[in-house]
């Protein structure tokens, strides 16, 4: 019987890896092993409601936003989200990609592989999909300034 895990403790080392250390094979299978064992422990839904409530919460910079993008992408990308369209204009709200080509790079690999996998976008009809001119990520982008707007009155 494996050891349980810690939903909290375990999403807070993954999200805030750094996408740039170079990590051993070993490390990173690790790591696979980790977040692989937290999805069968919890499910995906009760794991996704926690990295995206970590996105939302524990997130403060640009950087953090960008490293969370990176390790979602390494550990997350591939499975079926409730809110693609406001989990995908979230990045686009918080970091600006015309300041930040890591940014730009990362948040575009996330919307061409959440997006289509939830069936909003055809990569074969329109291949050259940005998500950043997307009317709908734009309104959501709308809807997370007006949230934004309204936390602060």
């Amino acid at each position: 019987m494996s050891k349980s895990i810690n939903l909290k403790e375990v999403s807070k080392k993954l999200l805030s890896l750094d996408p740039y250390y170079d990590y051993s094979n070993a490390e990173l299978d690790e790591l696979d092993n980790l977040a692989q064992t937290l999805i069968t422990q919890y499910t995906w839904p009760v794991v996704y409601q926690e990295w995206s409530h970590y996105l939302y919460t524990k997130c403060p910079t640009d950087e953090d936003v960008v490293r969370f993008a990176h390790n979602y992408f390494d550990y997350g990308y591939d499975k079926p989200i409730p809110d693609p369209l406001q989990f995908i204009a979230y990045f686009y709200y918080r970091v600006n990609v015309l300041d930040n080509q890591d940014a730009f790079d990362i948040f575009d690999s996330l919307a061409i592989t959440v997006l289509p996998a939830a069936g909003l976008v055809d990569l074969i009809e329109e291949p050259l999909y940005a998500a950043e001119t997307d009317p709908r990520i734009q309104a959501e982008i709308e809807n997370w300034k007006q949230k934004e707007i309204k936390d602060n009155l």
